[in-house]
């Protein structure tokens, strides 16, 4: 009985590391092709990176708080 538990966290934490990579690696082939990636709304907040001084329009995914950074020049 504890082996069958075992084996079936261990199924399960492969199968959630491996989620997390091929979802981590799908945003970045995104990002790379400069497309805005669905979901996301566009927001009147333009940054400017510190470090390269490069204008950034923010982009905001109401269902995620997450935020996409769409360059607007280079």
């Amino acid at each position: 009985m504890i082996l069958l538990f075992g084996w079936l966290l261990m199924t399960a934490v492969v199968a959630a590391l491996a989620f997390a990579y091929t979802s981590q690696r799908r945003r970045e082939r995104v990002r790379r092709q400069g497309a805005v990636p669905h979901g996301f709304v566009r927001t009147d907040e333009v940054n400017i990176d510190p470090t390269t001084g490069v204008r950034q329009r923010v982009w905001y995914n109401p269902y995620t708080g997450e935020r996409y950074y769409e360059t607007l020049d280079e």
